[in-house]
């Protein structure tokens, strides 16, 4: 899986160009008892137990790997473009950036799911006691025509690196564009059995269109509108 640190100030003096290709170049949902619905918006099921471990599987080809991506196609009204840095396969321990793009502007939300099938938002990051929260929700807004680079040296995101670690296996990315300002989801940590890059992109987006935030007005809740992406890449 990707997880998250608060990159140290050598980390910071490595990356000597603001472009994250050249620097990594280098290296259930929850219900109500009552009658007001409950606000799903506000934080994200705890990890797995550590013990999961992933089935496992023959070995997956980069062939067959760039085959499952070309065949992720869901709901994407925006426009909603993830791309990997590196794409497809990545040594354990490795940092990996990501570079997104949309043709609406909205609020970004960036989650991965191990091959063991633990799924993890990563963006905004969440705070834990090695890696501040990302601030504010200008923060996870991305507009037309400019891309979100994750990390960059000198943007909001310089702070921050994203390491692929264990178990090895076919893990995925998932990119998540809402229109209304969403900086947590609060989805079930773990997808169904016979873990699978397309069923889990549709997993994701079945339990995504369930939640519901605070409207403008007092007592009044809403769906936003969600557009998705995702890429499988492969951990060695």
């Amino acid at each position: 899986m990707i997880k998250p640190y608060a990159a140290s100030l050598l980390f910071a003096a490595l990356i000597t160009v603001p472009c994250v290709a050249d620097a990594l170049a280098q290296s259930p949902a929850a219900s109500s008892t009552d009658d007001v619905p409950r606000e799903r918006s506000v934080r994200i099921v705890p990890d797995a137990p550590d013990n999961v471990t992933a089935a496992a599987d023959p070995p997956v080809s980069l062939a067959r790997l760039d085959t499952m991506n070309a065949g992720l196609k869901i709901d994407n009204t925006a426009g909603l473009s993830l791309d990997l840095v590196p794409s497809g396969e990545v040594v354990a321990g490795s940092r990996i950036g990501f570079r997104i793009t949309t043709k609406q502007q909205g609020y970004l939300i960036l989650l991965d799911i191990d091959p063991a099938g633990r799924l993890k938002q990563i963006f905004p990051v969440i705070a834990t006691e090695t890696a501040p929260a990302t601030s504010g929700e200008a923060s996870s807004l991305i507009k037309p025509g400019k891309p979100m680079v994750i990390p960059q040296l000198g943007g909001p995101y310089a702070a921050f690196e994203f390491v692929a670690e264990p178990p090895s296996g076919v893990a995925m990315v998932v990119a998540l564009l809402s229109d209304r300002p969403v900086q947590v989801v609060d989805l079930p940590d773990t997808p169904p059995p016979a873990f699978a890059p397309n069923d889990t992109l549709k997993y994701v987006r079945d339990q995504t269109l369930t939640l519901i935030v605070p409207g403008k007005k007092d007592n009044q809740w809403e769906k936003p509108r969600w557009s998705f992406d995702g890429k499988a890449y492969l951990i060695r």
